[in-house]
């Protein structure tokens, strides 16, 4: 590895680990994460991060909501000024439901596009979520919550998020569209198309 991947490599994985400012409501941080035209897909908002920040900015004034993202060590691939990376994350979400205290927790990856700006910073060009699976437990334990988990019908949704997308519709949210799970033939697409773009024109 030469000093200029080092860099890139350095500078990626810092980018990848910020991303805990949206759980410290950091709003203007987390946007210089991001390209000015900066896009992001995830279970309940899909278009550009200034949408996604004021989004965020409401949702963080709930109450009754706590989220947490715990992100691995990404795995990097460069060229020239482009560059994709995979991390591993951990989203925990504190809430209600009925009248229990439930942790959820969806497991997932963030599939980015990179591209390096003028100021010698690496910014996101693309984030798309990948869902593999999630849970739901009650903060305490009971058997009445299991008789409420049988009625919820969480096999109405899809099953590598199936508790997130309950939650959100909770609280009056749909998915988003373009929501891609792990193994699907979106995935794959998905990084057919990455793959075609990180070897193109590094201007």
């Amino acid at each position: 590895m030469n000093s200029t991947e080092a860099f890139a490599i350095s500078g990626i994985t810092q980018n990848v680990a910020r991303f805990s400012f949206r759980d410290e409501a950091r709003w203007e941080e987390l946007r210089d994460l991001f390209l000015p035209g900066g896009h992001i897909s995830l279970s309940w908002y899909n278009g550009p991060i200034n949408g996604f920040i004021e989004a965020s900015r409401l949702m963080a004034g709930s109450p009754d909501i706590l989220t947490k993202h715990w992100l691995g060590t990404p795995r990097i691939e460069i060229n020239g000024k482009r560059a994709l990376s995979e991390v591993d994350v951990a989203i925990k979400v504190r809430s209600r439901l009925g009248l229990f205290d439930v942790d959820l927790t969806s497991f997932a990856r963030f599939f980015d596009q990179f591209e390096l700006c003028d100021d010698a910073r690496w910014r996101i060009s693309r984030r798309v979520a990948i869902y593999e699976q999630d849970r739901i437990d009650p903060v305490q334990p009971s058997v009445l919550f299991w008789l409420l988990y049988r009625l919820a019908r969480f096999q109405r949704y899809p099953v590598a998020l199936r508790h997130l997308a309950f939650g959100l519709a909770r609280k009056g949210q749909s998915l988003a569209g373009g929501i891609v799970t792990a193994q699907s033939e979106e995935e794959k697409s998905l990084k057919q198309a990455a793959n075609i773009w990180l070897i193109g024109k590094n201007g």
